[in-house]
């Protein structure tokens, strides 16, 4: 690892610990799946379709809205302000690659991602038993591309303005497609080709899931599309060198 790439991640790092905004983002998750325990738990839905039944539609509904707010909107915004304040045109400068940057853009919301696909699934108290590897190999797929969706949103926002109003669309895009693709069977046949559907078929039966799907060609298309945009805005924008 070049000394450029591990500076670019310990600024990112210290840019996420000293924005309290950020931070909020980061941390917000585990209130709001705490909340959605105790709202579930006033109705009652646990004796009415049980403990476990009850505990995967947690997780299905956490899990998109924990990777979009904090991962996704942290990434948004930590790209808009340095494109503002100019500090692209530094690194350029500095020798900084496209591919140094997006690497040092990804670590931390990899880090918090895991973080989050690990301590949900605890959090809910669903029971993964025999599936910890199918589910830890289709959320780090999702989170992988969702990384890549929202830095490319990220790269569209000239300011933080256009970033805060960009966020909030893209979030809540990624967090509700799964529950839209649980509607009804016609959503689901079209949604399950988005960048959430294979998070969404899997959630929906798990212990029938097969990898090798056209959900998992599509996220595959998904990842490129994203990876390749991304790329394509910052030399179009001539932010870095190749």
């Amino acid at each position: 690892m070049s000394n450029k790439l591990k500076g670019m991640i310990w600024l990112r790092g210290q840019v996420t610990l000293a924005n309290k905004s950020i931070l909020l983002q980061v941390f917000m998750p585990i209130f709001l799946i705490f909340l959605y325990k105790f709202i579930f738990s006033l109705n009652g839905a646990g004796k009415e379709i049980g403990a476990d039944k009850l505990a995967i539609m947690l997780l299905t509904i956490s899990l998109p809205f924990s990777l979009a707010m904090s991962v996704g909107t942290p990434i948004i915004i930590i790209l808009a302000e340095e494109r503002e304040k100019r500090n692209l045109q530094s690194l350029r400068l500095a020798g900084v690659t496209a591919g140094q940057y997006i690497l040092s853009a990804l670590i931390w919301p990899a880090i918090i991602g895991i973080f989050y696909i690990v301590i949900t699934p605890i959090l809910v108290g669903a029971k993964l038993s025999n599936h910890v590897f199918s589910y830890s190999l289709v959320l780090l797929l999702t989170m992988l591309v969702l990384i890549f969706f929202f830095l490319m949103v990220g790269l569209f926002c000239k300011n933080q303005v256009m970033a805060q109003s960009l966020s909030v669309p893209a979030m809540l895009l990624a967090a509700f497609i799964p529950m839209f693709s649980n509607m009804s069977e016609d959503l689901f046949k079209v949604l399950r080709y988005s960048f959430m559907g294979l998070f969404t078929s899997y959630m929906r039966d798990w212990s029938h899931f097969h990898l090798w799907s056209g959900e998992f060609l599509a996220l595959l298309l998904w990842l490129l599309l994203f990876a390749g945009i991304s790329f394509y805005l910052m030399r179009r924008l001539q932010i870095l060198d190749d």
